[in-house]
């Protein structure tokens, strides 16, 4: 779903610039999708093969696409999840349509997206910046971290945070590691202990009511077959060609690490429970294309604006209602808020850390 948002400039501070006319610009954001996650009665058997009662009942996802959103690049292969929790654990299986199925990786936290993979993406709190990810390939290797910070922000990154009493099943419809035959798709079920995923962000719960940001990606190597062996593919001058990246929601970038582009989790007892959903995905949105602005702001003229007007600011119409911005300068780096017409405002600091008012 995509809202397009008018930047309304009430002082008419463009250069050049007619008294007389109020200087309107647009600004596309997307706005990211959602699921709701229903609570499983029923244990569940990790093995890959999703054929418990509880898994029929869920929803799948909509098909993968490409990161960046380009209809150009769409996936040739179907990917697909759907989720599933309970006190204990959280639930998923991905389903990956795939002619050869194959992996070399074995040690846990190498890394994993130099084979074929899937990775989860999980933020227990939008309001906070730490988050975790988990990777996994054809032959079940995982490689699980924890970040403290997006990459964009420095980390620092725990690339052997492990989280123990992670469950992984890997089902493959055709062969693992056989060039000679095609593949139907491979399926990744996992079930993450769900407590110690809610501790690594400070004020979050989970449970019916409660509501996660979470994303999806498939990394896809274009590869050839040598001496009965696969191999990835190479230019005209032997460099390795880059890999697809396929995703749940668009990223609008190579970059899985924006968490404000990840889909919103809703979780719910039932499949019949009314969701409440989160009324500020406008605002959430167009606060974080001010941060990244800030960012770019500094990466270009090497220091943080306390001028509004250099990030496109100060007045927006959001879906024809009012949004002001402001940002000021801290000793640590900066603040930047937005404030909408019931007069809730986001505040985010340089780090990502949120906070909403009232």
């Amino acid at each position: 779903m995509k809202f397009f948002i008018s930047l309304l400039l009430a002082a008419l501070w463009l250069v050049g610039c007619d008294s007389n006319q109020a200087q309107t610009n647009t600004l596309e954001l997307v706005i990211p999708k959602s699921y709701t996650i229903h609570k499983s009665p029923e244990s569940l058997t990790i093995d890959g093969v999703a054929d418990e009662a509880s898994w029929e009942l869920a929803q799948w996802t909509d098909p993968f696409i490409d990161i960046e959103g380009d209809t150009n690049r769409s996936p040739y292969f179907d990917t697909q999840v759907k989720m599933l929790w309970d006190e204990e654990y959280l639930y998923f299986f991905a389903e990956m349509e795939e002619e050869h199925v194959w992996g070399d990786i074995t040690d846990r936290d190498a890394v994993i997206f130099y084979n074929n993979d899937f990775e989860i993406f999980i933020k227990p709190n939008q309001f906070q910046p730490y988050y975790a990810e988990f990777e996994v390939n054809a032959l079940g290797t995982l490689w699980d971290l924890f970040l403290a910070r997006p990459y964009r922000r420095n980390g620092p990154v725990l690339d052997h945070w492990d989280l123990n009493g992670t469950e992984i099943g890997i089902d493959v419809d055709g062969t693992l590691n056989d060039p000679s035959d095609i593949d139907e798709s491979w399926s990744v079920e996992m079930a993450i202990p769900i407590k110690p995923v809610t501790a690594i962000d400070r004020g979050a719960q989970f449970g019916a009511g409660s509501m996660w940001r979470i994303n999806f990606s498939r990394v896809q190597w274009q590869h050839q077959i040598v001496n009965g062996s696969y191999e990835k593919k190479t230019d005209d001058d032997g460099n390795r060609l880059p890999e697809n990246n396929w995703v749940w929601t668009q990223q609008s970038a190579v970059d899985m690490h924006r968490p404000e582009h990840w889909g919103y989790l809703y979780f719910a007892e039932s499949p019949d429970e009314e969701i409440q959903k989160d009324k500020l995905v406008n605002e959430y949105q167009l606060l974080f294309q001010l941060y990244r602005n800030q960012l770019d702001w500094k990466n270009t003229n090497g220091t943080f604006t306390d001028d509004i007007k250099d990030l496109g600011g100060p007045d927006f119409s959001v879906n024809e209602q009012p949004v002001s911005a402001s940002v000021h300068l801290t000793k640590l780096g900066f603040e930047l808020s937005v404030i909408n017409s019931e007069n809730t405002s986001l505040t985010i600091n340089q780090d990502g850390y949120i906070v909403k008012s009232p």
